[in-house]
């Protein structure tokens, strides 16, 4: 009789998700231990993303998991086998979360600084501690140094303001002109009208149009508007920035020099 391999590849997956579903409270069980991580001023993880990643380690146990994992080929019980799962996927989550990197025995060291600072019921110098541990000054240094090594983002620092403003709300718009750029380009477009207004009336006009539009005229609507060819308006047109940069070359060198036709009319 030929067995359907699909039908129990289902059986096997069926009973995995069953057994995963029946310890999830193995997760929020291992989750307590890791309070003094998840409350550290330099933590970077929330309770749920621990959770999610001792659910990994659930589902990885429940792939991986024998009963004869036990020492003298005695039967390890799955809670056991899969809080350690639980706890590594948490802990390797925890050292990932920090940007700095911390070499792996100084969390121990930092367990058992934590484990003489509550045993003893009473504040206790550094020099007491580092004793009980019985590590050398420059280790202990060492240590202090890597349990009080964080970063902070410039978030952090827009959100304790009293207007209650965000870090982006300081920050440049690279798309829009600051107030300096801005007044200054408002100052060279009213000295451009007060220059432009000096040219003869029809010039002025067709160069009005062409800069100080939205929407720029093309050759074609000059001569419809002003009644002559379209090679004719573009050489008023020529001749009216000639004019134009001449007279400003004395006053605004770089406004004249920047001084150039569309390139619609320009091309013609």
């Amino acid at each position: 009789m030929i067995q359907d391999s699909s039908s129990d590849e289902y059986t096997k997956e069926a009973a995995m998700q069953e057994l995963v579903e029946a310890n999830l409270r193995l997760v929020i069980h291992c989750l307590k231990e890791f309070d003094r991580h998840l409350n550290h001023a330099t933590a970077r993880l929330s309770k749920l993303d621990l959770i999610a990643e001792g659910n990994i380690g659930l589902v990885k146990a429940a792939r991986s998991y024998q009963p004869s994992f036990g020492d003298n080929h005695k039967p390890t019980r799955f809670s056991t086998y899969a809080c350690k799962c639980i706890k590594s996927h948490m802990i390797r989550a925890i050292k990932k979360s920090r940007f700095i990197h911390i070499p792996e025995h100084h969390f121990t060291y930092w367990a058992e600084i934590e484990a003489v600072r509550k045993a003893a019921h009473e504040p206790l110098s550094d020099e007491q501690i580092r004793r009980k541990i019985d590590v050398s000054e420059e280790a202990f240094a060492l240590f202090k140094h890597s349990a009080e090594s964080g970063i902070c983002h410039l978030e952090d620092f827009g959100q304790h303001n009293e207007d209650g403003l965000h870090w982006n709300d300081f920050m440049a718009d690279e798309k829009n002109l600051t107030p300096y750029e801005q007044t200054e380009h408002e100052d060279l477009r009213q000295y451009l009208f007060a220059a432009i207004e000096e040219l003869p009336p029809r010039t002025g006009k067709m160069l009005s149009m062409l800069y100080f539009n939205e929407n720029a005229p093309t050759l074609k609507d000059l001569s419809k508007l002003f009644g002559v060819s379209s090679e004719r308006c573009r050489q008023i047109c020529a001749q009216g920035i000639q004019t134009l940069r001449r007279s400003l070359l004395s006053e605004r060198p770089a406004i004249a020099e920047s001084l150039e036709l569309p390139a619609t009319i320009a091309a013609a």
